[in-house]
Order: C-alpha cells, then sequence, then structure tokens
C-alpha cells in the first residue's frame, strides 16, 4: 500500500458507513478518506464522524480527483449514473473503481459499457451488512470474518491485488469468482431467501393482527422476520438485476411447494418426511 492512499466512498449508506470506519480504525492516517452523499443530513453526520478528509456532493467535492480507489455503495441502477459522472472527472492518479453491490454480472457489464479503459475496475460483493440502512447504523468492524467476492474485472493484476489487500485488511475472507457464477449462486443462497421472508411477513400481516404477532411471534419469526425488515426499495433492484436466476429459484421452489402440499393432503407422514429430507 502507498504510503498515504486517498480512497473515495460514494454513497454514505450502512455500508458505505462502515467501510468509512473500518478503513481508518485500521489504517489511521495511511488512508485519506473522501466521502459522497447526496443527502445534507448524511454530509452533517458523515462530517461529525472523523472518518474523512471531506464530505461533499459528487459534484462539489474538491478532493475526489485526488483519489486512487472509489467504492461504489449505492444502489445497483444508480450505480451506471455515478460511472458516467465519474468519467467527467480529471483523475490526477491511476483510478480504481470497485463497488459493494449484490449482482455481478449487470453492474460489471456497465462498468466495461460506460467506463473508458484507462479506468480500472474491480467488481466485488462483501457478505456483510444488517437489515438496518443508514450511516447513523455504521457498524465498526462489520467485514472482520466476513467473505467478500471479487468478481467482475477489468484492471491490472496490481490493481486487483491492492483491492483485495484492503479488504483483507478488514478481516475479510476474500474469494474470485466470475459474475455469472456470484449471481446464480447469491440468488440461491441470498436472493430467494429474502423473496420468502417478504412472503411469510406479508402472509402473517394480512392473516394476524399485529398484537398476535408481537405476543406470540417465537424465534423462527423473528429470524425470518428480522430479514424482511430489509429495504424494499435496495430489494427490488437486486431482485430485477438478478431476475433470470430468481425466476428459476422460484420455479423450483413452487415445485418443492406443490409437492409438499400433495403429501399433506395425502396424510403420508412416511412420505412427507422423505420430502422433508430430499
Amino acid at each position: 500500500m502507498k504510503k498515504i492512499l486517498n480512497i473515495t466512498i460514494i454513497g454514505l449508506g450502512h455500508i458505505g458507513g462502515s467501510l468509512a470506519s473500518s478503513l481508518k480504525n485500521t489504517h489511521g492516517r495511511k488512508v485519506s478518506i473522501t466521502g459522497i452523499d447526496n443527502s445534507p443530513s448524511v454530509i452533517r453526520q458523515a462530517l461529525k464522524s472523523g472518518f474523512f478528509s471531506e464530505v461533499s456532493t459528487l459534484g462539489k467535492s474538491k478532493t475526489i480527483d485526488e483519489s486512487n480507489v472509489i467504492f461504489v455503495s449505492v444502489s445497483i441502477r444508480s450505480i451506471p449514473l455515478i460511472f458516467s459522472e465519474l468519467i467527467k472527472i480529471n483523475f490526477k492518479h491511476n483510478i480504481i473503481i470497485t463497488d459493494v453491490g449484490s449482482v455481478k454480472e449487470e453492474i460489471f457489464n456497465s462498468a466495461a459499457k460506460i467506463l473508458p479503459k484507462k479506468f480500472e475496475f474491480v467488481g466485488g460483493h462483501p457478505i456483510a451488512g444488517t437489515e438496518k440502512t443508514g450511516f447513523k447504523n455504521l457498524v465498526s468492524g462489520l467485514f472482520e470474518n466476513k467473505p467478500v467476492f471479487i468478481s467482475g474485472i477489468r484492471a491490472k493484476e496490481e490493481s486487483v491485488r491492492l483491492i483485495k489487500s484492503l479488504w483483507r485488511s478488514l478481516g475479510c475472507l476474500v474469494y474470485s469468482i466470475p459474475p455469472s457464477e456470484h449471481d446464480k449462486i447469491f440468488g440461491h443462497l441470498s436472493h430467494l431467501p429474502h423473496v420468502l421472508a417478504f412472503g411469510l411477513k406479508n402472509i402473517a400481516n394480512k392473516k394476524l393482527t399485529s398484537r398476535e404477532i408481537l405476543k406470540y411471534g417465537g424465534t423462527s419469526y423473528k429470524d425470518y422476520s428480522r430479514i424482511s425488515e430489509s429495504s424494499e426499495a435496495l430489494w427490488s433492484e437486486i431482485f430485477l438485476s438478478n431476475r433470470k436466476n430468481l425466476i428459476k429459484g422460484i420455479k423450483e421452489f413452487r415445485v418443492y411447494l406443490d409437492k409438499l402440499e400433495s403429501l399433506l393432503e395425502s396424510n403420508s407422514k412416511e412420505k412427507t418426511e422423505k420430502h422433508l429430507k430430499s
């Protein structure tokens, strides 16, 4: 790592704020962090945090042109807009752009289409975060012992090593995987479970009163309802961006449910148990 690494984080929500906190707490004066956000209240909160050398909007930043690395931590559908703004900036150094998005193929395609070749791109996805949103809900040490996937690369090997080393410095376990494989895996491990959690919450809310849910909801309800407290705006974008894999998963689960429904109607314990095991 260079003596002082100039890092910009665009989007100071739960992940962007946690990333700034973790980088500053780990590297101290060895990093200089510029924070970018559109919200005046978030900018005020970030300025008070002490993590940043500057906090501003993208159009008014005076230090972003000194960046070595830019982390894009905004909604998936906003990422191409950020790319289009970044290419207007005359950066003073070689620039590496990376991201934290939950879907990799769509983001990498946007990077390849919009960013000139002099802009290096290293896609990333830390498997971290909670159902909470916003800079006020940042978690220092959020990424410790968490996997991070490097997926979708158009960059020199030394630039890829730098991004990997930054994540490892925060305690992450770093894996490399093609974008299409990433989206297939997390369609099943993350996106489909969120679909189910949102659905279960909606059904419970329709069939039970809020008093009944609060009074009788046990551990299992609390586990899936916690997931369903995630941002609907964020997750609708994730679902749409990975819709091909998610549609396949939904169809597969529908087959599973139809079979289970049939077995319950037949009142067969042995066959139902076998189906649950399978």
